[in-house]
């Protein structure tokens, strides 16, 4: 007989946390496993992406305006989630680390839970003890069986706060579709590739995080540099008026978002990512895949990787950041072959383990 898997999410518009989630559900044996997703909106472009084996449902959290009624509706849901569902899957997770009501349901669904936690909260909240608490407390962290950290780091930060749940934390960073990046790497696009040394950057713009700031300061302090930039955000206006301000119109260029990332990737020279904080970012895997050498201020690592012996790591610090990467544009380009379909084939059997496990 199947096991039966329970996932929750937010929704499956375009996002690293949103890519992940498909690329690990695409990675699953359908033979051995009967899968239920979860989500508080069922859109995104991603939605079409999943295993046709995947039942897909949507359990919406009411955003009613009056706080009383509102409340009285999400009860009346999760209630009635609850008398349906409850301890009825072998095992739930709650992929979205911010999405309560996804964290709810992973509780009630299977005794067998887990959370992934994709980021490092430390950062995020500035060492903040009192708000990292609320956040984690808020999401009922130690009721988990698993939290599945997708980074040596961010786990590390982590139980700097909760020393007491290290027994149930665990290391799994992202998947990728290595055949698919290769393949779409190709697709053809209008952008030619500067003669300048290009850097391409993937993600959001969002400078509270991204501090794609610093990218264009370094574009701005290196002439020879052109800079692409793969994505929308909160931030792009910002970006623009900089780009504006340096006049750097001619070697910054805003793409805006795309569903396929990877030809830009596959002219770029460099990969770039100037952030405060991440966890184990996905554009990592996919410039390994493409044999793109990176440059990056995070350094972080995996029970199967450790990026640190791939990358260029940078300082945060602006003049120093530019001082590392002029030294980098002068080495040889740093390159370690690794296949990852092989570490990924051993994270699913990982994965399988927890999938498998009895709890009563």
């Amino acid at each position: 007989m199947k096991k039966k898997l329970l996932f929750t999410a937010y929704n499956l518009n375009i996002g690293g946390i949103e890519t992940s989630l498909v690329n690990l559900l695409n990675n699953i044996d359908y033979s051995k496993y009967d899968v239920t997703l979860i989500l508080e909106r069922k859109e995104g472009i991603l939605l079409n992406e999943i295993n046709k084996n995947v039942i897909v449902k949507e359990l919406k959290v009411s955003n009613f305006k009056i706080s009383f009624i509102r409340k009285i509706i999400n009860f009346i849901r999760k209630l009635l989630f609850s008398l349906k569902y409850k301890n009825k899957f072998d095992f739930s997770c709650c992929y979205a680390t911010y999405s309560y009501s996804g964290n709810k349901l992973a509780l009630i669904g299977s005794k067998n839970s887990s959370i992934y936690v994709h980021s490092n909260y430390k950062d995020l909240y500035k060492s903040d003890f009192k708000k990292f608490k609320e956040f984690f407390d808020s999401r009922n962290i130690d009721k988990f069986r698993n939290i599945i950290f997708v980074s040596f780091e961010s786990r590390n930060d982590f139980l700097k706060y909760y020393p007491y749940l290290k027994d149930k934390t665990k290391v799994f960073n992202n998947f990728i579709n290595v055949s698919k990046i290769i393949n779409l790497s190709k697709e053809t696009i209008n952008e030619k590739k500067p003669n300048n040394i290009l850097f391409v950057y993937v993600g959001r713009l969002d400078d509270s995080s991204k501090k794609l700031s610093r990218a264009i300061e370094i574009v701005k302090n290196i002439d020879e540099i052109t800079l692409w930039m793969v994505g929308d955000g909160p931030d792009r206006a910002k970006y623009e008026k900089l780009v504006s301000d340096y006049d750097l119109k001619d070697r910054v260029l805003f793409i805006g978002e795309k569903k396929n990332p990877y030809p830009y990737i596959e002219k770029a020279d460099y990969v770039i990512l100037t952030s405060d904080y991440e966890g184990f970012p996905v554009i990592y895997l996919e410039s390994l895949v493409l044999k793109k050498p990176i440059i990056t201020t995070i350094g972080v690592s995996s029970d199967h990787l450790n990026i640190n012996d791939y990358a260029y790591i940078i300082s945060k610090n602006n003049k120093k950041m530019i001082d590392d990467v002029k030294k980098v544009l002068k080495s040889k380009t740093k390159y370690i072959e690794i296949s990852i379909d092989n570490l990924q084939k051993e994270r699913i059997k990982e994965l399988e383990n927890l999938f498998d496990s009895n709890y009563n």
